[in-house]
């Protein structure tokens, strides 16, 4: 059996690919356990303007967390998030609460890994004359990079639904933080 030079080419391809990827589940096999983490950036509230008037609808959020990495792919994640506070002329809302997450990773090349997550987000809104508590359903996408096997790098977005009283609404988390495996 002969190969031409097209064939070796993407034989040499495929081998690098599946090399790759191999050594990605490896490091991420060696990260199964328990793991902590801090993530900050920017919050961004889509909804009704604060009390019906014009409303600064951006601010720093932050969150803290920590999780369970079940199989090289799935995990599950607890945490607080900060999602800031919006002033407007009627008042100032604030928002935050704590979250339980389904976390998905797949390997894409070498320490880089793509992150899913859905889970439920238990709100808490401060504002405007009242209080909200409400339990409403969270998504989320973002990158990991593994620096090693106990530390990563983590970028992400996260969509979190609140009701403020306003209706409801949603903020969108933009993070970036670290992670540390043990």
């Amino acid at each position: 059996m002969t190969f031409n030079s097209a064939s070796k080419k993407a034989a040499v391809a495929g081998a690098a690919l599946v090399a790759a990827f191999g050594m990605a589940g490896a490091a991420q096999a060696q990260s199964q356990g328990l793991y902590i983490g801090a993530s900050v950036g920017g919050s961004h509230y889509k909804g009704s303007p604060v009390g019906n008037a014009n409303t600064d609808r951006s601010d720093t959020g932050a969150k803290l967390y920590g999780g369970y990495q079940l199989t090289p792919n799935i995990g599950v994640e607890a945490g607080y998030a900060d999602l800031g506070k919006f002033d407007s002329s009627a008042g100032q809302l604030k928002a935050n609460g704590a979250y339980l997450d389904a976390v998905g990773k797949v390997p894409l090349a070498g320490p880089w890994s793509a992150i899913g997550r859905v889970g439920v987000f238990n709100g808490k809104t401060e504002g405007l004359g009242g209080n909200g508590h409400d339990v409403n359903a969270k998504v989320g996408a973002g990158i990991e990079y593994a620096i090693d096997t106990n530390l990563a790098v983590r970028g992400e977005w996260e969509r979190y639904r609140l009701d403020p009283g306003t209706g409801k609404a949603n903020t969108d988390l933009y993070t970036v933080g670290v992670k540390y495996a043990f």
